[in-house]
């Protein structure tokens, strides 16, 4: 709840306030794509035979892990697009050698590998060799250069401080920090709204036959992201925060939906949602109930400490 309202402007004239525009914010996350589906739906005609899918193992299913960075996107008075918020999706993976002829390949041929331990190392290496040049190449001229990217608490997400990375999150001019968002909150995350299903989606509907046709599968899906369902997303985020509010805290609600394609259709869709003043009071009283200061504390303690003397 104090994450939230932190994202919150101050009300005008004790009117209602309103979400901040997040435009030098960045979401960052990382997510496994598969070769194929468990199961795929295929609409065949009457005298056509059922596809037949072959593999050795389900258990060790072809699998690539990418992290992928999106930040709100930026149109013009007439709807076109100026920014589409599109940083980048990148895959872990790495270089090695056959070291056997096969009927598939020949020895010393290079092959891409995907990397199957994803630790704090390989998130340092792609934050600093890919996720942030990408961010500084594609950053909108006219933003300030104070950039947040924000991820989530899982463990390899450690913030480096060696000085070659801090060197990269400052160069020209740049100013990046990493925020945390809460935790167990995955409707905070606009990757996890919307981009991630809808790259999967598109992604499933063609047919890559090994990592390297994955990849580019997952980047030419990535690149077809409507950068119109991006800004819904982003709204869908600012809707969650509200019902966090309205829920004292908790997650245990569905994403609402606000009819966002009708209200852009007639031009009514705002981009920085508004928060009933009575829901944020009901929010700040609760956080007030239930924190009690150090000093407040203290003195409990020590009146406890001589009762039991």
């Amino acid at each position: 709840m104090k994450w939230v309202l932190s994202h919150l402007m101050p009300a005008e004239d004790s009117g209602d306030p309103k979400f901040v525009d997040m435009q030098q914010v960045v979401h960052i996350d990382e997510k496994w794509f598969y070769l194929n589906p468990e199961t795929r739906r295929f609409y065949l005609l009457p005298n056509e035979a059922n596809p037949y899918m072959c593999q050795q193992s389900k258990r060790f299913k072809v699998k690539g892990m990418f992290m992928a960075a999106i930040g709100k996107p930026i149109f013009d008075h007439q709807g076109a697009v100026l920014h589409d918020g599109k940083y980048g999706i990148f895959p872990f993976v790495y270089e090695s050698t056959s070291k056997k002829k096969s009927k598939n390949r020949e020895a010393g041929v290079v092959e891409i590998k995907a990397t199957q331990n994803v630790n704090k190392e390989a998130i340092r290496a792609m934050l600093l060799n890919n996720a942030i040049p990408g961010i500084k190449a594609k950053w909108p001229s006219h933003l300030p250069k104070d950039i947040w990217i924000q991820k989530d608490n899982a463990r390899p997400h450690q913030i480096p401080r060696d000085e070659e990375f801090v060197s990269a999150c400052q160069s020209n001019g740049f100013n990046i920090q990493f925020i945390y968002q809460p935790p167990q909150s995955l409707n905070l995350n606009v990757l996890d709204l919307g981009l991630f299903n809808v790259i999967q989606s598109l992604q499933y509907q063609s047919f890559p036959k090994n990592l390297v046709e994955l990849i580019n599968r997952v980047k030419e899906a990535y690149e077809l992201f409507n950068p119109v369902l991006n800004k819904h997303c982003w709204i869908t985020l600012q809707c969650c925060m509200e019902e966090i509010l309205n829920h004292l805290g908790g997650n245990n609600f569905t994403p609402p939906h606000k009819g966002k394609k009708r209200l852009e259709r007639i031009g009514l869709l705002p981009e920085q949602l508004q928060v009933d003043n009575k829901v944020v009071k009901q929010a700040i009283d609760y956080l007030n109930t239930i924190f009690i200061s150090t000093s407040e504390g203290n003195e409990e303690d020590e009146g406890q400490e001589v009762d039991a003397d």
